[in-house]
């Protein structure tokens, strides 16, 4: 008799539960993966991590018409303990601008090149519908907003220019995948990033964000174990990234980490290709992601 009225309590627990669940609004579901991402920036302090960049462009069928140099960057201490992100290394040898400088030298202009796209922006989209919620997961799709296509602020413009798919993890809500497409143009705008590599200085020239319309990305985020067994100190990372970009038919040069390329004759329908793997290692100090994004010419 007690067995049965246990399992009764059992089940009436498991439906009750389900149920609730079941009632969590897409929004309300978004709103706990922003929660878990605005959490795991705070365990950034105890990490840092090294990004090795592959770019290509490619034509319109799909063919590699330009293979540029591949760049490795780390994450560096800033004076006031902020982390930013300096190059390391050059594929092609070249030598990386001041790499014996203090950080602040290293990471001069990051400012200036930091890009609109944030997905702390992305998870508090207000177009948000729910695609699947499993034991493994939830998929949620976000849509463009264009009432906030004209924002003052630059990142909610971008984000109102996305079209996504966000992957959350079962058990923390943390957005683990999250790819898409740039849908509007919110996203565009301009910079004048500085030249480290000996290049002449660019003067009146249009230099344009290669966030347009058309943009593909793919994030993909992994869980990072706390080497003493502490969950606390474990840490989310993108591990991998896949960008796909338009350039301007009338595009002669790009340029990223503050080093210009030149362009190879210009193909129809030119796209730059770029992957991205990231290794991440325990450190203990604090840090502040910065994302670098390409200026086209």
């Amino acid at each position: 008799m007690r067995s049965t009225a246990f399992w009764r309590a059992v089940c009436l627990f498991a439906v009750t539960w389900t149920a609730t669940a079941q009632k969590e609004t897409p929004a309300a579901l978004l709103a706990k993966a922003a929660a878990a991402f605005e959490r795991n920036l705070s365990q950034e302090k105890h990490w840092s991590w090294t990004t090795t960049e592959h770019r290509t462009v490619s034509g319109r069928d799909g063919q590699v018409v330009q293979q540029l140099p591949t760049v490795t960057v780390e994450s560096v201490i800033r004076s006031d303990s902020r982390r930013c992100v300096a190059v390391l290394s050059w594929g092609d040898g070249v030598a990386p601008y001041a790499l014996n400088a203090d950080a602040e030298t290293r990471c001069s202009d990051r400012d200036e090149l930091r890009t609109p796209f944030k997905v702390e922006s992305l998870l508090k989209s207000a177009k948000v519908k729910l695609v699947e919620r499993s034991a493994t997961g939830v998929t949620l799709a976000i849509q463009p907003d264009k009432s906030r296509l004209h924002a003052e602020q630059h990142d909610v413009r971008c984000t109102a220019s996305i079209r996504a798919t966000v992957r959350l993890d079962a058990a923390t809500f943390f957005p683990m995948l999250i790819e898409g497409e740039v849908a509007e143009s919110g996203c565009e705008g301009e910079a004048q990033p500085e030249l480290h590599y000996g290049e002449e200085p660019l003067k009146q020239q249009r230099l344009q964000r290669m966030l347009r319309k058309g943009t593909t990305f793919r994030m993909n985020y992994a869980l990072q174990q706390d080497r003493f067994g502490n969950p606390g100190n474990s840490f989310w990372i993108a591990v991998e990234q896949h960008w796909s970009r338009p350039f301007r038919q009338s595009a002669t040069a790009v340029i990223f980490w503050n080093r210009r390329f030149d362009l190879s004759p210009a193909v129809p329908d030119r796209r730059l290709v770029q992957s991205v793997e990231t290794v991440a290692q325990e450190f203990g100090v604090a840090s502040e992601t910065r994302f670098d994004i390409p200026k086209l010419l």
